[in-house]
C-alpha cells in the first residue's frame, strides 16, 4: 500500500508541475533567454569591481583598482582613441552617403533601381568573416598598407547600408507634398532640402549615424583584417586576452559596454520622439 500510496503522490506532483509548466511556459522561456543572453554581461560588468586577480566566487570585495589601471595603460588608452576616431570618421562619412543613398532609391525612378539597391544592401548579408578576408585580400594586392584608413574604408562598406535603410525608412514616411508647397512659395531646390527636407528627416539621420557609431565601436572582424599596427578597443581586448586573464579586461569591455548602451538609447529615444 505504501508504495502504491508514493506512486501516486509521485504521479500528483508530476503532473502538478506539468501544468504549472503548460500555464506558464512563456514566462519560463522568456526567463531562460533573457538569463542565457544577459547573464555573460552582467559576469563582466560586476568583476571589473573584484578585488581578486582572478574572476571567481565568492568575491575578494569591491574595488575600482582595475578601472585605475586602464586609465594609467597607455596601449589601452590608445586603443580607445583609435576606436573613437575611426567610429567618428565611419559616423560622418557613413551618414552622408547612407542619406544620399536613401534619397535616391526612395525618391527617384532610374533603370536597374532594384540591381542598385541589392548591390547596396549586400554587405549587410554577408558574414563578417568573409567580408574581412575579402577586404584584406584586396588592400594586399593593392599594395595599401593596413592602417586606420583601411579599417574606415572596410567598416563604411559595411556599415553605410545600415544607415541607408535606417534612412530609407523614414523617407517612406515623409509627406513629399511639403516639399512642392515650398516650391510652389518660392523656395530653390537647395532651399527646400535645406529648410524642410534635412529638418523632416533629422531624426531618422540621427538615429541612422548613432547606430553607424555603435556598429564602428564594436566591431571587431573587419577591424582585425584590415588594421595594422594601432588596434581598435576590440581588437586590443582580443590580443589581451590572448596573452593573459587579467581583470582590467572587465573593466575596457564594461566601458565599452556602457558606450554602447547609451548610443543605442539615444538611438531609440530620436525614433520615439519623432
Amino acid at each position: 500500500m505504501s508504495t502504491d500510496t508514493g506512486s501516486r503522490d509521485w504521479d500528483m506532483t508530476f503532473r502538478r508541475a506539468i501544468q504549472t509548466l503548460e500555464r506558464n511556459w512563456l514566462r519560463f522561456w522568456t526567463a531562460a533567454v533573457l538569463i542565457f543572453l544577459y547573464m555573460p554581461i552582467v559576469i563582466v560588468v560586476v568583476f571589473s569591481f573584484e578585488q581578486g586577480s582572478f574572476s571567481t566566487l565568492p568575491w575578494s570585495g569591491f574595488t575600482l583598482e582595475w578601472y585605475r589601471q586602464l586609465l594609467s595603460d597607455s596601449a589601452a588608452i590608445s586603443s580607445i582613441y583609435n576606436s573613437a576616431i575611426v567610429a567618428v570618421a565611419v559616423t560622418a562619412i557613413g551618414t552622408v552617403l547612407g542619406t544620399l543613398g536613401a534619397i535616391a532609391l526612395v525618391r527617384h525612378e532610374f533603370p536597374l533601381k532594384r540591381g542598385y539597391r541589392a548591390l547596396v544592401i549586400a554587405p549587410m548579408t554577408v558574414p563578417g568573416l568573409i567580408l574581412g578576408v575579402a577586404l584584406a585580400l584586396t588592400f594586399s594586392y593593392m599594395e595599401v598598407g593596413r592602417s586606420l584608413r583601411t579599417v574606415i574604408v572596410g567598416q563604411l562598406v559595411f556599415i553605410t547600408p545600415f544607415v541607408l535603410v535606417t534612412v530609407s525608412a523614414r523617407l517612406r514616411g515623409y509627406d513629399p507634398t511639403l516639399e512642392e508647397a515650398a516650391r510652389d512659395l518660392g523656395a530653390s531646390k537647395l532651399t527646400v532640402y535645406k529648410r524642410v527636407t534635412l529638418p523632416l528627416l533629422a531624426p531618422g539621420i540621427i538615429s541612422g549615424a548613432l547606430f553607424a557609431f555603435t556598429l564602428s565601436w564594436d566591431d571587431f572582424l573587419l577591424a582585425f583584417f584590415t588594421s595594422g599596427a594601432q588596434d581598435t578597443l576590440p581588437v586590443y581586448i582580443f590580443s589581451t586576452i590572448q596573452r593573459s586573464q587579467t581583470p582590467v579586461i572587465n573593466a575596457i569591455s564594461a566601458v565599452a559596454l556602457l558606450v554602447s548602451i547609451l548610443l543605442i538609447g539615444l538611438s531609440l529615444l530620436f525614433r520615439e520622439e519623432y
